[in-house]
């Protein structure tokens, strides 16, 4: 019996483990924002939906989310403190591609998220901006650059956001016809278009589901285990 309940123990602990994952927040721009970059300027921002409505003066909403409970889904969010600037572009031609960088130097951007009674905020390091070929991104390579999160509010999504951080938030945009680094950073723009992203808890958060359903089972068989023994040992008396 002590074998069998240790290895059920341990199948347990091994689910929690393995069955963690990251909460991960999905971001899209509302209706009328957009992302702006300012030509000479060498500097980006968010631009504010101008729209009446629920999305007025919000910059992005949550559109789907994974590892969590759905609770942030829906919610909007901001990135104050722009513009954002950035130093000299590098250029690397490969073949027919032509992907260019740029450091960006800040400030840090000031994340907000609403849910509607409290604020989740924090501070977004962009780390790097670049472009290849005609697609954009901002801190591509999910550098850890989300920090000082703080939440006082119940949103669960919210609550384990802020007590699994740092996380990493990274970007991407596209203007059509295409521009390169180089082409937003050339006259006196304002160049805007759309954009999305994601933002994730650099600590894995327990499945508690899949652990919780493996317990259940567990002590189901266990329970089944001890009726077979009892049932034994009143047929040898």
């Amino acid at each position: 019996m002590k074998p069998f309940v240790g290895l059920l123990l341990g199948a347990i602990l091994w689910a929690g483990t393995t069955h963690a994952t990251a909460l991960t927040l999905n971001f899209s721009s509302a209706p009328g924002s957009t992302i702006q970059f300012n030509g000479t300027g060498s500097s980006f921002q968010f631009n504010s939906s101008p729209l009446s409505g629920p999305f007025f003066s919000s910059q992005w909403l949550i559109g789907s989310e994974s590892g969590g409970m759905g609770s942030a889904v829906g919610l909007l969010g901001l990135f104050n403190n722009g513009p954002f600037h950035y130093g000299a572009i590098t250029t690397v031609i490969n073949g027919l591609h032509i992907d260019e960088s740029a450091t960006v130097t800040g400030p840090l951007a000031a994340l907000v998220i609403q849910d509607g009674s409290g604020n989740l905020t924090g501070n977004v390091n962009w780390v790097q901006i670049a472009t290849d070929d005609f697609g954009g991104s901002i801190n591509a390579a999910l550098t850890v650059n989300l920090t000082g999160l703080t939440y006082a509010g119940s949103n669960p999504d919210l609550v384990t956001l802020a007590a699994n951080g740092p996380g990493a938030l990274n970007l991407t945009f596209q203007f059509s016809p295409g521009m390169t680094l180089a082409d937003l950073t050339t006259g006196s723009g304002p160049y805007q278009t759309s954009y999305s992203g994601s933002l994730s808890t650099s600590q894995s958060v327990p499945d508690k589901t899949s652990a919780g359903i493996l317990l259940l089972t567990s002590l189901a068989v266990l329970a089944g285990f001890q009726r077979v023994i009892i049932g034994r040992r009143l047929k040898a008396t």
